[in-house]
This record gives structure tokens, sequence and C-alpha cells, in this order.
């Protein structure tokens, strides 16, 4: 963050800050509120038979369970890639051969400064004897269902969505439509 915060409220997830609005074009005074926490890692991961691991968890702000994708807090000292992979094993109990970076994503730029970075997974696979510690059910849905799910308003992960577009308009893939190995082909590394 460019601005100095003066911190007003403080939680071991995120603090709630003001800082000074600057040039503000409607020229308030008023504090302005800024939520600071740490960057995140949010992950479309496909299994070995190109189905999409998902979870589905309980969200106290909704009061009800949220279908997603794996994804937390990128930890202090550890990678992106790391906090991928730790996070993936974590909710789901599985494994990717391949992680690739796509791109950092924003979601509330009027409020905070984190980057949610967006990650493809290829060729996930459960890990034989791993306990899982962290509730949720694990779902493993064909890519093509996606849509269906975002149109009957059953996956709300925005940055998730914005993520697969992102990845379509960069590298040119269509993570839900293209074939499996036409992704692999494109991400996979020798």
């Amino acid at each position: 963050m460019a601005l100095k915060p003066n911190m007003v409220f403080h939680t071991p997830w995120f603090q709630i800050a003001t800082v000074d609005p600057g040039a503000e074009p409607s020229g308030t005074t008023d504090p302005y509120y800024v939520v600071l926490r740490r960057n995140g890692v949010i992950g479309f991961i496909l299994e070995e038979a190109g189905r999409l691991v998902l979870i589905s968890q309980f969200r106290p702000p909704l009061g009800r369970p949220t279908l997603e994708m794996p994804a937390g807090t990128v930890e202090s000292g550890e990678s992106p890639e790391e906090a991928m992979a730790r996070e993936l094993l974590e909710e789901t109990g599985f494994i990717c051969n391949t992680l690739v970076r796509i791109a950092p994503c924003r979601l509330m730029l009027n409020r905070e400064d984190v980057v949610e970075h967006f990650f493809l997974g290829l060729r996930a696979r459960p890990v034989a004897d791993f306990v899982r510690r962290e509730r949720g059910t694990v779902r493993l849905v064909a890519r093509h269902e996606m849509r269906q799910l975002v149109a009957e308003r059953a996956f709300e992960q925005t940055v998730a969505l914005g993520g697969i577009y992102m990845t379509e308009k960069i590298f040119s893939v269509d993570l839900l439509e293209d074939p499996l190995a036409t992704i692999e082909r494109r991400f996979m590394k020798t």
C-alpha cells in the first residue's frame, strides 16, 4: 500500500485502517477506510480425468455453504506457489503435478490493495492416507457444468470467474470448453 495507514481495528485475519484520501475528486475530507490483509491464492484445479476440484464449505457471513475453488492466504515467508499447493492440500487432500500462476486479480480496488493470485493446476490427485482437518466437502465437477452453476447462482466466487476470463484473454485458452489435451499442451512443462 502506497499510503501510510492509521490502524483503527485489528483481527488475526484483517485490519481496518484510515488513509488520507489525497486529492479526492469529490473534495471530501472524511477519513477513507481501507481493509488490510495478506495477498491470496485461488486455483482452477483439474484432476487427472479433467474434472474441476471444488470445495463446498460453510461461510458465516452468508449463513450457508458455498461452492468454491480452493483458495487461501499467502502466509509470511511463503511464495504464492507454495501457498496454492498448501491450500489445495489442506482444503481438498489433493496435490498437483503442475501449478501455473495465470494472473493477479484484484477484487475490491475501492477498499483494499490485495492481490489474489489465480492459478491453474493440472493432473491433481488425492494424497493417499491424507487426513483433511478442514471442514467442507470436496466435489469433482465437469468443466462444462460451471456455466450452469454460475447461471443458477450456485457458484458465486467472483474472483475465480475473473481468473477464468483472464486465462482466456491472456492465453487464448477456454478453461471450461477447450479439450483437456489442449490445456495441458499449453501449460504443462516438458
